[in-house]
């Protein structure tokens, strides 16, 4: 899995959807392959700052808060706000020289497992 940002053509086209976050330049993680109705897609899931703390734990994988993320909030991976996306709408998320960004590609990779597959 990697991070990525939408191609805001993308973005556009969901802007009828409140369920789809189209904030320009917001990471996603990029979740490849997963199984949907028989077909396999590829899933953008985005990295929120204020996921409501009242949120169920099995709707989102929880990461080290950002200072953008307001006091009993949660910081993660918000799984019901995930969309198909084809790669001609990824745009490279660059983490050179970020170290939170460092930091979430890391504990991204170190529990992809979990993030795909989650046990509740």
């Amino acid at each position: 899995m990697k991070l990525v940002s939408i191609n805001p053509k993308l973005l556009e086209k969901y802007k009828s959807d409140p369920e789809v976050l189209t904030k320009s330049g917001r990471p996603y993680v990029l979740v490849i392959r997963l199984k949907y109705k028989g077909q396999k897609y590829d899933f953008a899931v985005p990295i929120r700052s204020n996921v409501p703390a009242a949120a169920p734990r099995e709707q989102y994988f929880a990461l080290p808060p950002r200072p953008t993320t307001k006091p009993r909030n949660r910081h993660g991976i918000h799984y019901i706000k995930m969309f198909p996306v084809t790669k001609e709408y990824l745009i490279r998320y660059r983490t050179e020289g970020n170290v939170f960004a460092q930091l979430i590609q890391s504990i991204i990779d170190n529990n992809t497992k979990e993030i795909v597959d989650p046990v509740f």
